[in-house]
């Protein structure tokens, strides 16, 4: 029979109970506090309860701020209910440990994981995205609530794709001395320019943020960069990002438009709402969908449709596949993949064959409807073998993030296909892991 939780082995930093949550585990640490999972009998729900670092914290500066952080987000129980905000359930203070209670979202991770020029998102995905946080954002508004800390890791994306902005622990919440916390709050690359000038911020403050982070979801770079603090505030007040284009060619004028108005260095020539961000991103969003279901996708998806890696796969499960997936062609001996990278990626060869090569020897090929890039099921694994095209070769990248975002059930299918053609070809004496 099993231990019961009080009985299971705990380190030093995990407490039995927390107010009238029994711990479960301890799930994240940060700066200013640790995050524990529980479980709330009455409401039948997991919950992430965040405990403060503030009487443990040798630093008085530093638990001062986390003590009026721990305030704010208090005075936030129940007042933000809106299905893309993160939803605060409870508060309190026991025997010195303050802590929040809210939502647990199994699965969930924030957008800082597709902020990578070799793990985007999709760009009708972003945009979908970026609408339902402009949306949360002007409600908070509405309610007087300026969040101050947007940022991709402050923003949630659930495994059936859905948004959930978190940590209003430095939010400016209007009629309330409890937010203030002094000096440069926030994060510095995604600050608008009069927050890093410590003047009064506003909603649109929040918008400027929403819309860095945009830039960086489309581009895998953020729009100011240097190398020390004085130097990238700088830029953000003065200098102009490089325009989206220089990045990438393929994304709409009307899309690096939006992004553009968000980041204004004027707030009085910025976007002037989130709801107005949202209605400018949906005529975005129209103009996406069909190019995403253009003739191009659509030869994509047939040539998909008639590849052995995909006969058990639905209709809708392909189209899930694609959505996570680049098509990328090579000619020569171009390399795919090579020998002691680190790549999270899967391959399906669409058409065409392959070399595959280790320690500089041909040790086998690979032919149209198989697959490689097993190591990916390993996070942090080293490529084994090195992939050549052997003439000209179609490729389906799939991108093992963007993979955890799609159903359950297209997930289980592409498992099972690829596990089971990478055992036959072990079988068949194929060649080392890849």
């Amino acid at each position: 029979m099993a231990s019961p939780v009080s009985e299971l082995k705990r380190s030093n930093d995990m407490p039995e109970k927390i107010g009238k949550y029994v711990i479960i585990n301890k799930i994240g640490k940060g700066s200013t506090g640790t995050v524990f999972l529980s479980h709330d009998p009455y409401y039948r729900r997991d919950v992430a309860i965040k405990v403060y670092n503030i009487e443990e914290d040798s630093d008085a500066d530093r638990a001062r701020v986390a003590r009026k952080m721990f305030f704010n987000e208090a005075h936030m129980v129940g007042m933000l209910q809106h299905p893309n905000i993160m939803p605060i359930f409870d508060a309190g203070e026991e025997d010195g440990k303050y802590y929040v209670v809210t939502e647990h979202i199994q699965g969930a991770r924030t957008l800082a994981a597709y902020c990578r020029p070799d793990n985007l998102l999709r760009v009708d995905d972003v945009v979908e995205i970026i609408y339902k946080c402009a949306k949360a954002l002007h409600y908070s508004h509405s309610r007087g609530v300026i969040h101050r800390d947007i940022k991709p890791s402050n923003v949630m994306l659930t495994i059936d794709n859905d948004v959930r902005i978190i940590d209003f622990g430095i939010a400016i919440v209007s009629d309330s001395e409890i937010s203030r916390i002094e000096g440069i709050a926030g994060s510095p690359s995604y600050m608008s320019p009069e927050q890093v000038q410590s003047e009064e911020l506003t909603s649109r403050s929040d918008l400027y943020s929403l819309g860095a982070v945009m830039y960086e979801l489309l581009t895998g770079y953020r729009p100011f960069r240097a190398d020390n603090l004085s130097k990238l505030l700088h830029q953000i007040v003065y200098a102009t990002p490089p325009p989206i284009h220089t990045y990438r060619s393929d994304l709409p004028e009307a899309l690096e438009n939006v992004v553009a108005m968000t980041m204004q260095k004027d707030p009085e020539k910025r976007t002037p709402s989130g709801n107005s961000m949202a209605a400018d991103l949906t005529r975005v969003y129209k103009d996406l969908r069909q190019k995403y279901d253009s003739l191009d996708n659509q030869e994509h998806f047939d040539l998909l449709r008639t590849s052995a890696f995909f006969h058990e796969f639905s209709h809708a499960e392909i189209w899930e596949v694609l959505r996570a997936s680049d098509w990328h062609e090579y000619r020569g001996d171009q390399d795919i993949v090579r020998e002691g990278e680190i790549d999270d990626r899967f391959y399906i060869i669409v058409a065409g064959k392959v070399t595959v090569e280790s320690n500089g020897n041909r040790i086998g090929t690979l032919n149209s409807g198989d697959c490689f890039g097993e190591t990916s099921y390993v996070r942090g694994a080293k490529r084994q073998a090195s992939i050549k095209a052997h003439g000209h070769v179609t490729i389906l990248r799939v991108s093992s993030s963007l993979m955890e975002q799609v159903s359950s059930s297209c997930q289980l299918r592409f498992n099972k296909v690829f596990l089971r053609s990478l055992i036959k070809r072990l079988q068949g004496g194929g060649g080392p892991n890849t």
